[in-house]
């Protein structure tokens, strides 16, 4: 359990570290964490070390999970699936969003590729949860954040389309912490769970 606190921590606390490192063209309001790590930033790597260690440390602690409760419980296993893609995200950059810098656009396709499946995976994580909770209490919590975050998911689609302007890179956070709240949430439910089964 503490290390699935330490690792939304430590991308918290990179996405944090790598505001200091981006050129001044960057707006955390209309630009998104995988900004962060665009090509053609000198500092990519700091961002880019964020999701692949996210990634890990989130798949890890649910191994060690698994081996402690010696079972495995399947809908953890969709939000290592979430892990792995943004973990895999990490090994390829976003286009830039410097002007007059050149970019590769299948690296961007492949970041893009793995940020969506990231977002299915994690939202099909939640409707796991909400479906196996046997607890009304929890299966309304489930249903709240899977609203909140397909809710959100749908106001960023709009706002990359430019049908409104509320700026992506304001929504995407929001949409992280959503999903972190319900990452630690779900988790700690879990665990307790889990206690109570073995």
């Amino acid at each position: 359990m503490k290390l699935i606190f330490f690792s939304v921590f430590y991308f918290v606390a990179v996405i944090i570290i790598a505001h200091f490192f981006v050129p001044p063209e960057y707006n955390w309001l209309q630009h998104t964490v995988s900004d962060l790590a665009a090509q053609g930033l000198q500092y990519q790597w700091i961002m880019q070390l964020g999701f692949i260690g996210f990634g890990l440390l989130l798949n890890i602690s649910f191994i060690l999970k698994f081996v402690a409760a010696k079972k495995v419980f399947y809908p953890d296993v969709l939000i290592m699936l979430y892990g792995l893609a943004v973990l895999l995200s990490g090994f390829f950059s976003a286009a830039t969003f410097l002007e007059g810098v050149s970019y590769a656009i299948q690296e961007d396709k492949l970041h893009s590729l793995f940020a969506q499946a990231a977002g299915v995976f994690f939202s099909v994580g939640i409707l796991s949860y909400l479906i196996v909770s046997p607890d009304p209490k929890e299966k309304l919590i489930h249903t709240i954040f899977l609203t909140l975050v397909m809710g959100t998911s749908m106001v960023f689609g709009l706002e990359e389309n430019g049908v409104i302007h509320l700026g992506k890179g304001l929504i995407q956070r929001t949409l992280y912490l959503v999903s972190f709240i319900w990452l630690l949430v779900s988790q700690y439910w879990s665990f307790r769970t889990l206690l109570v089964w073995r």
